[in-house]
């Protein structure tokens, strides 16, 4: 079985995560060897961050889930049913990205300055070595996806008696250890700085499935089957990125794993589609920053029935010495908003402790409560030297 994909671009780091998961332009991220490797000669100082997290989105699950917490005693197998069918489908998606990076400065130094005759002066420039800047990473990202399904069995008055509810789930294990090089060409006109990240590749996937049956009378049956076992696949890619900046203005394009990586795994090919990324940012008054981000093109998703996605976000970062503070929203333009806007927000003190949070718009009640149907955590923490 052959399965076309591109991951789902973004939340790796707290920084972007903050700000509508945008970060293909965002020179003061310690992230740049992920979302755009031409960031490393954007800004060569060095960097280290770590972040972890996990994402939940649900469709259809929430009212259910409601129904039986509110009326677990007094529900009949008709209206579960009903509420069953008040949903067009009934899924669970978790994706967990979490990574580790490193960016090695590009050999800054304060040298003075000569004169015409060659001789130093007091005043002090900057000069950087002849090989560029570097970075590495070590990225863990899982998806997981279930989709629920329930068939009904009537008697002969066309009553219902039983449900048969089947889940297939579909996980996938996804690391990669990218190492980044970037420079930067300098001129009146602005910066071009280009990068590129070759990267090792390996993925581990399998299925669970599970089987269950209620009948009428409140009897239940229930069965799963778990992967027999992971085998590993492995691959290499490459990501290529060019960002221009001037006058604090900066415009970053990316191209991720462009030689398109094809894994054999779980009885599947899977093929890691190219992706193809735009951003914008513009740094002001030192400590501000905007930014945006946008897919150019809608991606597959790793599982049969997921939609497409095709994101675009933004937001403000205030960054200060000691506190950095992160606004943002984001969307999915593939499935017209299906959550809604998914507001994102972030706090780092100090470099040690960041947090990042998303949540989503769109809401389902839980024993009278809303809760959005999707949550985004993540903690970690970053810092420039």
């Amino acid at each position: 079985v052959q399965s076309l994909c591109a991951l789902s671009f973004g939340r790796m780091g707290n920084t972007s995560a903050g700000l509508g998961d945008s970060g293909v332009a965002l020179r003061k991220s310690a992230w740049g060897v992920y979302y755009n490797p031409a960031l490393l000669a954007a800004d060569n100082r060095g960097k280290f961050g770590y972040s972890a997290g996990a994402m939940v989105s649900q469709k259809g699950i929430a009212q259910l889930a409601s129904a039986f917490l509110e009326n677990a005693q007094t529900l009949d197998i008709e209206q579960i049913w009903n509420l069953y069918q008040a949903s067009p489908r009934h899924a669970v998606d978790i994706i967990s990205q979490n990574g580790l990076v490193i960016q090695i400065s590009g050999g800054t130094r304060q040298v003075a300055k000569l004169d015409s005759d060659g001789n130093a002066t007091d005043e002090m420039i900057e000069e950087r070595n002849p090989y560029g800047a570097f970075g590495i990473g070590a990225f863990l990202s899982i998806y997981a996806s279930s989709d629920i399904e329930v068939s009904e069995q009537r008697d002969q008055n066309l009553e219902i008696v039983a449900f048969n509810a089947n889940a297939d789930a579909f996980g996938i294990a996804l690391l990669e250890v990218p190492i980044g090089w970037g420079w930067r060409f300098e001129s009146g006109a602005g910066d071009l700085s280009i990068g590129a990240a070759l990267k090792y590749m390996g993925v581990s996937a399998g299925t669970f499935e599970a089987r269950g049956r209620l009948s009428d009378g409140g009897e239940t049956q229930f069965d799963y089957r778990l992967p027999q076992s992971f085998d590993i696949a492995h691959n290499i890619g490459v990501d290529l990125g060019i960002l221009y900046s001037i006058g604090g203005v900066n415009f970053g394009l990316v191209a991720k794993n462009i030689n398109a990586p094809t894994f054999e795994v779980a009885q599947r090919r899977l093929k890691i589609l190219p992706q193809f990324r735009a951003g914008f940012s513009y740094e002001f008054v030192d400590y501000f920053a905007l930014t945006f981000d946008s897919d150019l093109l809608a991606n597959e998703l790793l599982f049969d029935r997921a939609k497409k996605t095709q994101m675009i976000g933004g937001g403000l970062l205030m960054d200060f010495k000691y506190i950095d503070l992160r606004f943002g929203v984001m969307g999915n333009i593939a499935d017209r908003f299906e959550q809604g806007a998914i507001v994102t927000g972030g706090l780092n003190l100090l470099g040690f402790l960041d947090i990042a949070l998303q949540a989503s718009t769109q809401t389902s009640k839980i024993k009278g409560y809303n809760v959005p149907n999707l949550v985004t955590l993540k903690l970690g923490g970053s810092f420039t030297f």
